[in-house]
């Protein structure tokens, strides 16, 4: 017994460390209310605009009743790469200017301990806008959910691709030039989406941006509001952006940080 437990120790420290990275995460993200606040404002703002202003739109596409059912899960798509994408990304810059990550390098706490610990703490930071975008969603313009799972799924692949992202570029940038970087990148995926206009309109080039990671989660978000869509291929896709993207954030860190 003796021996069991001393080798469930170190482990123990291990996940104590992760959950106690957390904690301190969070408490300095609510500490801070203004980037609480700024955290929500890019999704909550368009679902009040193009919820109050488009109600009455006819939808481009039949499988949603209005424009506001057309654009609503591109709205929780954008929303999620936004928020994920700059709070981890600014966070990890942080940890770098007040030199946590060498502290940690001297710790127990390995790399993907402190990754881990980063991943958790976006996801729970985003959890708070999305569920609330869905309340606003669902309870004031009427929208509609049909399939809660693929919310689910949705959400989290979302959340660690976007994280991802968000640690790759905050990998090799600084607090200057982060949010530059970022525009460059998520701006133009908000745009050629399919958020604002169905990507048939684009022929040929429409689908190849329909493969792209904020299109895919687009599609997912918008075959959980309607019952005739399915969102077989962009799960799959999904998925896969979610481990490629915490797989390559987690390799550049490491070697970046290793490197000094």
């Amino acid at each position: 017994m003796r021996t069991r437990a001393t080798r469930m120790r170190p482990e123990n420290s291990w996940l104590g460390d992760v959950l106690g990275l957390v904690a301190i995460d969070m408490r300095q993200f609510f500490d801070n209310r203004l980037f609480a606040v700024s955290t929500l404002l890019t999704s909550v703002s368009m679902v009040l605009a193009f919820g109050a202003a488009t109600d009455q739109m006819v939808s481009p596409d039949p499988s949603a009743a209005n424009y506001f059912g057309f654009v609503f899960p591109g709205i929780i798509g954008a929303g999620i790469m936004f928020s994920c994408t700059y709070t981890v990304g600014y966070t990890v810059i942080i940890d770098r200017n007040r030199r946590t990550i060498e502290d940690l390098i001297l710790s127990p706490l390995s790399y993907s301990g402190f990754l881990l610990a980063r991943i958790v703490g976006v996801v729970l930071k985003c959890l708070f806008q999305f569920v609330l975008v869905l309340v606003l969603g669902l309870g004031v313009f009427d929208a509609e959910v049909h399939s809660l799972p693929l919310f689910v799924l949705g959400f989290f692949t979302a959340c660690t691709a976007f994280a991802g992202l968000g640690i790759l570029i905050a990998t090799y940038t600084n607090e200057i030039s982060f949010p530059a970087v970022v525009n460059i990148i998520v701006i133009p995926l908000m745009y050629f989406a399919g958020i604002f206009f169905p990507l048939d309109n684009l022929g040929a080039l429409g689908d190849v941006f329909d493969k792209l990671p904020l299109s895919v989660h687009v599609d997912i978000f918008r075959a959980a509001t309607s019952p005739d869509l399915g969102a077989t291929a962009a799960s799959v896709l999904a998925v896969a952006y979610s481990f490629l993207a915490l797989g390559i954030a987690a390799f550049a860190f490491r070697r970046r940080i290793g490197h000094g």
